[in-house]
């Protein structure tokens, strides 16, 4: 059970690190109050709800994975199996905050599968939070602040670190997420510098959009063949205001190929809104975001780091790993095989903050450069981006929610302009 004394126990580290965070009396009082004992995973259907809900289980794993939490797992220390998850009584997915995963969220959809969309990462891969160390409590932690029927406000507060040494974090980030009973969340993301005259410190890449796969799983199970080519549709870019659509297709063999090229999704990019999706046959999981939730187009791009020979991509192509978030060592290392026991993530769509009139054009040697730019790096900092999480059953249903959300201007960045969008 969470109790009193771990809660002040991470909020006297917050201060330690960075002085007094931003948190009201109301909501301190809010996440200090003892919660209820943990359940497990298989109960949530069984539990009352008259709209959405949180959580904490004690037997949580990503991807399904069956199998013992040895050699590899567990990375995170007090259980590794801790989340808290947001569920609801009219969707079957659910929005997991995992401990072994550092609490990055996952939407999950009922087979396993699911998506990540990032966090604030530290420049040039210095820190994240996606290694042995960053997987700690201390350096990542989540409370719930509303639990009622009618909205679910779950605040992860998460220090970038060096995969090395924790003993200085780069930065804090605070992240919000809002929950509706029409199954919708919303994310509101913000960090602090804690090395404000390092490059290091800073951030400019709060989106990207990865998946995860249950252990065990195919392409083939997870997403739709392409009629003439035969291939796996795994990614999308969808202009919601705009014609234009950015696909991206993987054989089982790894093969790569795309449908556009980067001048369209440059344009998108430029877009009043647009959607990050992965076209799951399950259903369709998706990010919109868009200038008035905290992208201007003048600074904002999307890169493709699967195709080969898309601007500014890291060239992973059909990039699959069991590192993360049932893994070896820490990212960057174990490429998934076929026999794996293991669940694995894939991906990736970028989303990276750029100088006014720059692009990122050859990944290692632009995107290193720009994290130069001091100018850059705090106006990132200053920013609070939000960015609309949910499930759709077809296109034009992505259409239809994010415009109407990107649609209230400034509004949409309020918990409020979720609530009725569906």
């Amino acid at each position: 059970m969470v109790t009193r004394m771990m809660v002040w126990c991470c909020a006297a580290w917050v201060a330690a690190l960075s002085g007094p965070i931003r948190v009201s009396a109301t909501e301190l009082a809010q996440a200090t109050v003892d919660k209820p004992a943990p359940v497990a995973w298989a109960e949530i259907d069984r539990l009352p709800n008259a709209g959405v809900r949180a959580v904490e289980v004690d037997d949580y794993v990503p991807g399904r994975y069956a199998g013992q939490l040895t050699p590899s797992p567990p990375h995170a220390d007090l259980n590794p199996r801790k989340a808290i998850v947001i569920y609801w009584r009219e969707h079957a997915h659910r929005c997991v905050f995992s401990h072994e995963a550092s609490y990055c969220p996952l939407l999950e959809l009922p087979s396993g599968v699911a998506m990540c969309n990032q966090f604030f990462e530290g420049n040039l891969g210095d820190a994240e939070l996606f290694n042995n160390l960053g997987r700690k409590e201390r350096n990542s932690f989540v409370d719930v602040l509303e639990s009622g029927a009618q909205r679910v406000r779950v605040r992860w507060t998460y220090f970038c670190v060096n995969m090395q040494d924790d003993s200085q974090p780069r930065l804090r980030g605070t992240e919000d997420y809002y929950a509706y009973p029409n199954g919708l969340v919303l994310r509101s993301a913000r960090y602090t510098s804690l090395m404000p005259d390092a490059v290091v410190g800073y951030s400019t890449q709060p989106v990207e959009l990865f998946g995860v796969a249950p252990a065990g799983s195919m392409l083939g199970a997870l997403f739709p063949p392409d009629a003439d080519q035969g291939d796996y549709h795994v990614h999308a870019v969808l202009d919601l205001y705009g014609a234009g659509r950015y696909d991206i297709f993987w054989s089982e063999d790894g093969r790569v190929r795309r449908r556009g090229d980067d001048d369209l999704l440059a344009a998108i990019a430029r877009s009043r809104g647009y959607a990050l999706v992965l076209p799951l046959r399950e259903k369709l999981l998706f990010a919109v975001l868009g200038p008035a939730s905290g992208f201007p187009p003048e600074r904002n791009q999307l890169v493709d780091h699967c195709t080969p020979g898309a601007e500014g991509g890291a060239g992973w192509g059909a990039g699959r790993w069991d590192h993360w978030p049932i893994g070896w060592l820490n990212s960057q290392t174990s490429h998934w095989q076929p026999d794996s026991a293991y669940a694995y993530s894939f991906g990736s769509v970028g989303q990276f903050f750029v100088p006014p009139g720059k692009r990122i054009r050859s990944f290692w040697a632009d995107y290193s450069t720009y994290c130069q730019d001091m100018e850059l790096n705090r106006w990132t900092e200053h920013r609070e981006v939000h960015v609309l999480l949910g499930t759709a059953a077809d296109w034009q249903d992505i259409v239809r929610i994010g415009r109407s959300w990107l649609d209230q201007g400034a509004a949409c960045t309020t918990p409020e302009s979720v609530a009725a969008l569906r």
